[in-house]
């Protein structure tokens, strides 16, 4: 791959690509109608191996591509959660999930969903051929028709970011302030987590305000790149930053970026209010960190992807370029109609190969962004 030293997309640049719309300047839930080419509060996206993944959260369903898009809203093959690509009814069983989906991940041939508003990730041992078809696994509970939530080593409450390599798994979990680690790939149900951050141990959901290099409100978006790992911790405004996966509860990250220090929290690292700028941030979400070593963060609240050329080593460091605005001091606009540069909400981000993708939430839709790789 082709790794250039400079910002691998143009700020500014027009996505080259829409799914879950018919065109780039609409952006209504199911346009026209409900189908396998429409979306509703999409959130997770995964590009892997020629595959395509996007939760579709307003229609408690994830719909998968069996090969990469080549038309604005193509239909999807597959459909998760439900029976057909037609169905869009939520449910708590083996093959139904919630209107409460959050993000996705892959690893060989397992599936993961964070299946949010049921307490619960999903896995598939294989990746889904037919639309319907069941999990194999459930984390967070102890069979596939329960919900409840909890704060114990076996428990989730609003899981969201997920990572796993195949062999380790990390979980965020919004409502208990908390990320676990698995140090083993789950192989049954309910199986516990060996680590957690933002505690000092299992059984809590803390509090913290001010904030700590520890501390989490409402984390979401999880990575790891083999050497680092990233954790996007929403209410405050920022991602936490880890040299190692940690194998310690309550382990302190080593770098923050939204913020200049670790105690804070502003919206768009104290600028006064509504500016934006390239260091701040407000209620991140999604991060992805592509085979180049370029970070991705979605920026949720100011509609936009932030893009850093290369991890980040110090606390608040500016971003290079910015996908869903012109610029890096474009402030967001509700009222903007869409466009294929401009976003209005940003839950997830991915790469696959020079193709970057993001969900649009507001505008439901999905973006693809041609990267310079």
């Amino acid at each position: 791959m082709n790794c250039p030293t400079a910002a691998p997309l143009q700020s500014g640049q027009a996505a080259e690509l829409v799914l879950g719309q018919p065109s780039a300047t609409t952006g209504t839930p199911n346009n026209p109608s409900f189908s396998g080419s429409t979306l509703s509060s999409p959130t997770g996206v995964v590009a892997e191996g020629g595959r395509l993944w996007v939760g579709d959260s307003g229609n408690a369903r994830v719909l998968q591509w069996n090969s990469a898009p080549a038309v604005n809203g193509q239909s999807a093959s597959v459909a998760i959660g439900q029976p057909d690509l037609l169905t869009g009814t939520a449910g708590t069983t083996q093959d139904r999930t919630s209107n409460g989906l959050s993000f996705i991940a892959r690893a060989g041939t397992k599936l993961l969903l964070s299946d949010t508003a049921n307490n619960r990730v999903l896995i598939w041992n294989g990746i889904p051929t037919t639309s319907g078809q069941p999990a194999d696994l459930v984390l967070g509970q102890t069979s596939f028709t329960t919900k409840a939530s909890g704060n114990g080593a076996s428990n989730l409450y609003g899981p969201a970011g997920i990572w796993t390599d195949g062999t380790r798994l990390v979980v965020a979990e919004r409502f208990n302030n908390r990320v676990l680690i698995w140090n083993t790939f789950p192989t049954s149900n309910g199986v516990p987590a060996d680590v957690v951050l933002g505690a000092s141990g299992f059984g809590t959901s803390p509090f913290v305000n001010p904030p700590t290099a520890s501390s989490f409100r409402n984390p979401d978006g999880v990575a790891y790149d083999g050497t680092r790992l990233y954790v996007a911790d929403v209410s405050n405004n920022r991602v936490l930053i880890w040299n190692g996966l940690p194998t310690t509860n309550n382990k302190p990250a080593d770098v923050v970026i939204g913020q200049t220090g670790f105690d804070i929290s502003f919206d768009n690292a104290g600028a006064p209010y509504p500016q934006v700028n390239a260091i701040g941030m407000k209620g991140p979400s999604g991060v992805h960190v592509d085979a180049c070593g370029s970070l991705y963060v979605c920026d949720g609240s100011n509609g936009r992807v932030l893009v850093y050329t290369d991890v980040p080593t110090s606390n608040g460091a500016a971003a290079d370029a910015v996908a869903g605005k012109p610029n890096l001091t474009a402030q967001p606009n509700a009222s903007a109609p869409a466009s294929a540069a401009w976003m209005n909400g940003c839950s997830a981000v991915t790469v696959s190969g020079a193709s970057l993708y993001a969900t649009d939430t507001s505008f439901n839709r999905t973006l693809r962004f041609a990267l310079s790789r």
